[in-house]
Parts: C-alpha cells; structure tokens; sequence
C-alpha cells in the first residue's frame, strides 16, 4: 500500500432517530470524511459534521473501526463516532441530496456506501 489515509464517520443520535445521508447515487452515508494532517480526529468529525450538514453535536465515543480501498494505493482506515445532537437544521452540502431520520433499531438494516459501521458498538 502506497498511502495510508484517516477517515471519521458519525452516528448522530437525535432522540431515537439518527441521521442518514444520500449520497447522488442513491447510496446511504453518515457524516463525515477525511482527517486533515494536523487534526485530531474530534476535530476533523466537528468540522465535517458542519460542512456536511450545519449541525452542532457532542461526540459521545467510538463505536466502529473500519477500512476499505479509496483506490489502488490508497487504503482510508477510520472509526465511526457516536454523537448527540446539540442544535441546527440540516443544510446539506454538494456531496448528498437528501437525508433522513432514521430510527435507531434500522441501522443493521440499512446498506451504507462502505462498511463504516463494521462491528458496532452503539448503545
């Protein structure tokens, strides 16, 4: 492997519901991307978290560890976040065109664009 890139993703837990992104293939997201050299990884969820959808929210803790090929020589290993939503209304950004509240008994049930919630841990 060529390159070695980290990534964040984030649950945001509103009551029972958390937030599902689309992206404009159809494929579910969470928030979240790359970290930045230089930034911690809260830092890097805060800033994607807004970025991506104008939300304020509190990271809880980590609830998955996963990886997958970016391309040929670039492997993206991250962690997924379990977050409590603070304030704002979503305003999404280029990169999804629509989202959704989901309840928090579908998240097994949904197919997400990698495996960013491989071997969850939310409680």
């Amino acid at each position: 492997m060529d390159e070695v890139g980290n990534g964040v993703k984030a649950v945001v837990r509103k009551d029972d519901r958390f937030l599902v992104l689309v992206k404009p293939d159809g494929t579910f997201d969470l928030p979240g991307g790359r970290v930045e050299i230089g930034e911690t990884n809260e830092c890097a969820l805060h800033r994607e978290i807004e970025e991506e959808t104008g939300l304020k929210v509190k990271i809880q803790k980590p609830v998955a560890e996963w990886s997958f090929l970016k391309r040929p020589n670039l492997l993206i290993k991250g962690i997924t976040f379990a977050c409590n939503y603070l304030e704002g209304k979503v305003r999404l950004c280029s990169e999804h065109r629509h989202y959704f509240w989901a309840g928090i008994g579908k998240i097994d049930h949904l197919k997400f664009s990698h495996k960013i919630l491989k071997n969850l841990r939310y409680s």
